[in-house]
């Protein structure tokens, strides 16, 4: 016998005599392994006691697809009284291709089954009538079209008319005639042509792009948007000639999508000049939303075609747009079409300090790209540098990186335009050299800098005394600029604020003292409503009943929540000169130089443990990329120092690094890490040991010094002790670890232990990583986990673990699963 038959016989029995969690278990397992075997068992159970156990067995027959379940399941359509599991059933009857699953499906969207229940005020009707035209699209059954065409004409239908236009869309023939019908008819209301639309673009016919294409002409605007995006998705390219009329409609919408159809069918194939000759003078567009379309959509365009001299001048008259996001997709048009003429406009706007952030940054990371270096642009970075605004540092920063690379060559051509080296720029910034000017230096959050001067779309922001002041820049100004008045911006803020806002006379309510509760956390909020709405609040102290143990499990919850908050704000909290220094470390894992990667290695001894974390791990990215450069050997002995008495995200950091470098050294270290009692840093140090494990270089070839070299089999049976873990992520991450590791030693006797071990340690807890253990599993080969799950799913006492197992089970032989990781 089989052992995948050996595991369907056991589930059928366990269908037949279980529980109901054994009946639901066995019922989803047989329909993932889609065994015809398991179909007259799966029968037996649509008339269940327990209404879940009927749902999973119809479900479980629908992925079987086997014809023989169909008079059944058209029996239990028509007498169960469940919503639920009628919805399953007709779903059910979707998937298998039956002249009779088809006429049952037709039959229920017009009839409604005797008996049917309500859930409350929700007729389950329209759930089973949703199931039944989605089955009926995916049958292609052209027998249901008059059907499905009455039935979208019925106005309580209408919540579901784009569901039923693709099944019309799908049966193809006449279904799709009806849906054309539909569209051309131009007394109907704009949404349903603008459905109708959006239902045809999933259609390959000639016959439906060729409407599509009529559709162009459509008065509503919302429907000619919609098909020309169809057109442009289904590369319909003789409809190009059409699409560049739309360039010229009325509507902002349609000629938004409309220089997207035209970009997306022209592409390469269309010449330079006359696609520019036909987008660019859109720059002059009323809508400004427009103009950033086009330059954000001429981006991947115009380095196979690049600027005419006239057109880029249109372009950089657009990076001084009033409206930021135009302004910065032209700054990020520039950068791509690598034209120097651009250079001066682009070092404008990064000079310009009062300018919005983010044109500034998108200004300095185009002049990167440019690869061009001289002092001038050297000067404007290191300013850059140190601006008040974290996106402008951290581009300035990224862009010294990109621009290292081209200063060895420069100065081989005994060019003298520089003076100094881009990377000692950085290496500055993480040493601290540079710094932010103090009117600026106010302690930022990770994340918010900038956000003071960014603004939606269509408005921008000007500092006015300290005060951000925002105005619609789509709008006229005039009404700003004509109040401007020299003397009134001389008073204090507080006095014009006093001035300008009109206090009520008198307050709508008086409010005793006690009636209005302190501000406090969502946290704390949500733990106070659970509480209040089990406790008596007018009661005295003395009356108020005791917390129940599941109350205070939560309480319990919610404070190791807010404690855990607080330590992650105050981990995030640095101010601008704190910021500079991380993030010239974090540029600096860009670098293969030695001079960097010494900066880094310095920077492990600095005096802020923000610092070391950013060195640590930009240390692991160069390893990652060259591990073989003799120079991060002397980051070793720190990492390995700090692995052990770093805080818990400098030891994590510092346990990644350690095993991208590939030295063996790091392996006892790392299985000492085992023991931390913050589980991030023993889940990390499992990954790490397995990498390691599985890929570090040879200590004699690599001139590693290895006082102690740990045996992979050692690893493996520490990483055995880590089953026993009370933390699932740890367990988790242990078996994982174990499927990688494991096969390098070629042990089946250690092997089959480890499996065991697995599997008896996913009982002996909750249970809940049931099926990423499984997953887990699939490396150590189907038929010894199946052979240890099988035999442990015999034995085990209750359902609660049968459950875990046949999850267990599922996950290995889930042909879906499989599927997509060979895929990956």
């Amino acid at each position: 016998m089989s052992l995948q038959k050996e595991i369907v016989d056991v589930l059928c029995e366990l269908l037949q005599s279980g529980d109901e969690a054994d009946r639901c278990y066995a019922a989803r397992t047989l329909g993932v392994l889609r065994n015809h075997r398991a179909v007259p068992y799966l029968i037996g159970r649509l008339k269940d006691d327990d209404v879940d156990v009927c749902i999973d067995a119809a479900e479980a027959l629908g992925k079987i697809g086997d014809e023989y379940a169909v008079p059944a399941l058209t029996d239990s359509l028509k007498n169960d009284t469940s919503g639920e599991v009628c919805s399953m059933v007709t779903e059910a009857l979707g998937k298998i291709t039956s002249a009779d699953s088809v006429g049952v499906l037709v039959k229920v969207l017009t009839e409604r089954p005797q008996g049917l229940e309500w859930d409350e005020d929700w007729d389950t009707w329209w759930d089973i009538q949703l199931e039944a035209v989605k089955a009926l699209g995916a049958a292609g059954a052209e027998e249901a079209v008059d059907t499905l065409v009455d039935f979208i004409n019925d106005d309580a239908q209408q919540d579901i008319e784009n569901e039923v236009l693709g099944a019309l869309v799908a049966i193809s023939g006449v279904g799709l005639d009806r849906v054309i019908e539909r569209l051309q008819d131009q007394s109907s209301k704009a949404l349903h042509r603008r459905r109708a639309v959006r239902a045809l673009a999933g259609s390959r016919s000639s016959k439906a792009v060729k409407v599509l294409g009529r559709s162009l002409r459509d008065s509503d605007p919302e429907v000619r948007a919609e098909a020309a995006q169809a057109l442009a998705n289904q590369k319909a390219g003789r409809y190009l000639g059409a699409l560049v009329l739309l360039l010229r409609d009325s509507s902002e919408e349609v000629r938004n999508i409309a220089i997207k159809a035209v970009v997306q069918l022209a592409g390469r194939v269309a010449d330079s000049g006359g696609l520019q000759k036909t987008l660019l003078p859109m720059l002059t567009d009323p809508s400004s939303q427009v103009r950033a379309t086009l330059l954000n959509t001429l981006v991947p365009v115009v380095s196979s075609y690049p600027l005419s001299d006239e057109n880029l001048k249109m372009v950089v008259a657009c990076t001084h747009d009033a409206r930021a996001e135009t302004a910065t997709a032209a700054c990020r048009l520039l950068g791509e079409n690598n034209n120097p003429d651009a250079m001066p406009v682009l070092l404008e706007h990064v000079n310009n300090s009062e300018g919005h952030p983010m044109v500034r940054r998108e200004a300095i990371l185009a002049i990167g790209r440019f690869g061009r270096i001289t002092d001038e642009i050297i000067d404007s970075l290191i300013n850059a540098v140190s601006d008040s605004q974290q996106p402008v540092r951290l581009a300035a920063l990224t862009t010294l990186m990109a621009l290292d690379a081209q200063f060895v060559e420069v100065n081989s051509a005994e060019a003298k335009e520089v003076s100094r080296r881009p990377l000692s720029i950085v290496i500055d910034a993480v040493n601290g050299n540079i710094r932010v000017p103090e009117k600026t230096a106010s302690e930022i959050v990770s994340g918010d800098a900038g956000m003071a001067q960014q603004q939606d779309a269509g408005s921008e922001s000007r500092v006015k005394n300290g005060v951000v002041v925002e105005f619609d820049t789509d709008t006229e100004r005039h009404a700003t600029e004509s109040t401007a008045d020299p003397e009134i911006d001389e008073i204090p803020v507080p006095q014009r604020m006093a001035e300008t806002v009109k206090l009520p006379d008198a307050p709508a309510q008086i409010v005793e003292v006690g009636e209005v509760s302190p501000a406090v956390s969502t946290l704390d909020a949500i733990a106070m409503e659970n509480v209040e709405a089990m406790l008596d609040k007018d009661k005295s102290a003395q009356q108020m009943p005791e917390i129940d143990e599941a109350t205070q499990e939560y309480l319990d919850v919610v404070e190791a929540n807010k404690a855990e908050m607080r330590r992650i704000r105050a981990g995030k909290r640095f101010t601008p000169d704190q910021d500079v220094r991380r993030l010239g470390a974090r540029v600096l894992a860009a670098a293969n130089d030695d001079t960097a990667i010494g900066a880094l290695i310095q920077a492990l001894n600095d005096e802020d443990d923000l610092i070391r974390r950013e060195a640590a791990e930009a240390i692991g990215e160069i390893a990652q990329r060259n591990r073989g450069n003799p120079k991060l050997m002397d980051a070793v002995g720190m990492l390995i120092t700090q692995l052990s008495v770093g805080d818990f995200e400098q030891k994590i950091a510092c346990a990644r690094s350690l095993s991208f470098l590939g030295n063996r050294s790091a392996l006892a270290p790392l299985m000492e890490a085992l023991k931390d009692r913050q589980a991030n840093v023993r889940i990390e140090a499992i990954h790490s040991l397995a990498r390691l494990t599985c890929d570090s270089l040879d200590p004699a070839e690599a001139g590693h010094m290895v006082v102690r070299d740990v045996p992979s089999v050692s690893v493996a049976r520490k990483l055995l002790e880590c089953l026993n873990d009370d933390n699932i992520g740890v367990r988790v991450a242990a078996t994982k670890a174990l499927s990688k590791v494991m096969p390098e030693i070629q042990d089946e006797t250690l092997t089959q232990r480890a499996v065991e071990k697995i599997v008896a340690s996913v009982s002996e807890f909750t249970g809940e990583e049931a099926r990423l253990i499984g997953r887990a599993l699939r490396g150590f080969g189907p038929a010894l986990s199946h052979r240890t799950l099988l035999a442990h799913l015999k034995m085990a006492e209750d359902s609660v673990k049968r459950s875990v197992y046949i999850e267990m089970i599922e996950e290995i032989l889930n042909p879906d699963q499989a599927q997509s990781g060979q895929a990956a």
